[in-house]
């Protein structure tokens, strides 16, 4: 007889492989980074579990990192606070509650000889420029110091070279466009608008977004004009990735389960302390092609055996991450991606020979496609998406890569499929028309609220008799 005191579920780790996916390139005669590698233990994990093919949020349609992992863990239906955000999280800053804030960062542009006179972005700040990233930041300092435009105030806190978050202190919306580009071969320097939901919501949100927009470009403009002042070259300040805290969110609540996230880059440790993840960071060595890929598969290991060693501090789920496929994407050099995940496919080799002697659910995918042969960003093509462990029906593909995949038994996966699936995978799944609680999470959840003591003074209540139950 099965007691409150046995299970029998896994724990789930997810290794990110940031830009996996890809288009068919014609360098390599039609075929992905991906389907060209050489990946014996990718292939051997694809040959032991089942697979298919991740398109984050339907075919066609592109996303970015922090958006796809939202969703891929089980998180979709929970207001996203924004990346600047959890990035001012991630370098240990503290974003004010009920305050609008934004990426800031410098570009150099040239006007063109379009009717409008745009300006067209030419280039972005390398990592190696911190002499002209400090003037930027004491020209920029010293003009918010100065101005407040319809009792708002504004406030950067640095992030990395060239880059900012821009806090707006006094404004009551975020709802507002991106300045920034992002696709500089095809859009200028953006006006901020307020956005069509709040414009369609009226009222006094309507009134507060087209309030911020107006100060917002006032302030763009205003810097613009103080960074050319400067005489540095890279005097476009341009603004995305609007962010906005209320509260908090609890992955342990909204999923159901505790996690945790071996992290090594701002953005990934500001998501766990966001949603109060376990957090262990492995910062990623220079000249590591996987960026320190098998240092963190080490570190999740290592959360596995705690978990055989303490029931009480057990964790269900680690999310590993590197960015090694899509840096490597974003040079637009195939060969450079195959090598970055021919790199990868060698870190992952301790998880992988692990599953012959642990019970967990391992998964392997991408968070987006990021195409390695043309000028674009990111892409909604498929990306590779494997899961092995003990209760997974096999399938027949046996080779890593998207056109091999695409013919497995798991099809088509949105990042909403993704944390359901490998939960129930792990003997956990939420059993729908069952409410252990408020909410309805990815997986059965570990603490529901129990019933608290009840009295003993009182004494106990006769069942009713027939006559009385039968009235």
């Amino acid at each position: 007889m099965t007691t409150w005191a046995q299970r029998d579920d896994h724990p789930v780790v997810l290794v990110t492989l940031d830009g996996l996916g890809d288009r068919p390139c014609r360098s390599l005669g039609g075929r992905t980074p991906s389907e060209v590698a050489r990946t014996p233990v990718l292939d051997e994990l694809t040959r032991r579990g089942a697979g298919g093919v991740h398109v984050p949020f339907g075919p066609g349609w592109a996303t970015s990192s922090e958006r796809s992992h939202w969703a891929m863990f089980g998180m979709g239906s929970v207001a996203f606070p924004g990346r600047a955000a959890l990035e001012l999280l991630g370098i240990g800053g503290h974003p004010p509650r009920s305050t609008p804030m934004w990426h800031l960062a410098i570009r150099r542009g040239e006007r063109s000889n379009r009717a409008d006179g745009a300006m067209m972005i030419t280039g972005r700040l390398g990592r190696e420029q911190h002499d002209v990233s400090a003037i930027a930041g004491a020209v920029l300092a010293d003009y918010c110091a100065s101005i407040r435009i319809d009792d708002i105030e504004f406030e950067i806190v640095a992030l990395r070279v060239g880059e900012w978050v821009l806090i707006a202190h006094g404004a009551m919306s975020h709802e507002i466009s991106d300045t920034d580009p992002l696709f500089d071969n095809r859009h200028p320097w953006m006006r901020p608008l307020p956005i069509r939901e709040a414009i369609e919501a009226g009222g006094a949100r309507e009134v507060q977004a087209m309030r911020v927009s107006n100060a917002m470009e006032q302030f763009l403009l205003g810097a613009h004009d103080a960074l050319r002042r400067s005489g540095i070259d890279y005097d476009v300040p341009t603004t995305k990735w609007a962010s906005w805290i209320d509260g908090g969110a609890s992955f342990a609540d909204e999923v159901g389960v505790t996690g945790a996230m071996v992290t090594s880059s701002a953005l990934y440790r500001g998501l766990a302390r966001y949603l109060g993840m376990i957090e262990v960071d492995v910062s990623a060595p220079a000249g590591d092609l996987a960026l320190g890929l098998s240092d963190r598969v080490a570190a999740a290991v290592s959360l596995i055996d705690d978990n055989a060693r303490n029931d009480n501090g057990r964790i269900d789920f680690v999310h590993v991450h590197t960015k090694a496929p899509d840096e490597a994407g974003h040079t637009k050099d195939p060969a450079a991606k195959i090598a970055a995940i021919e790199a990868c496919d060698v870190a992952l080799t301790a998880l992988v020979d692990r599953l012959d002697r642990d019970e967990f659910v391992l998964a392997v995918t991408g968070d987006h496609a990021t195409p390695s042969e043309t000028l674009l960003l990111h892409s909604g093509d498929p990306t590779p998406f494997i899961v092995a462990g003990p209760d997974v029906r096999v399938d027949d593909v046996d080779a890593f890569g998207e056109t091999a995949l695409l013919s497995g038994s798991l099809g088509r996966l949105r990042a909403d499929d993704i944390a359901p699936l490998l939960h129930s995978l792990a003997r956990r799944p939420f059993f729908i028309g069952h409410r252990p609680g408020a909410g309805i999470s990815a997986a059965l959840p570990d603490t529901p609220a129990a019933m608290p003591p009840g009295s003993r003074d009182f004494p106990p209540v006769p069942p009713p008799t027939y006559e009385e139950s039968h009235a």
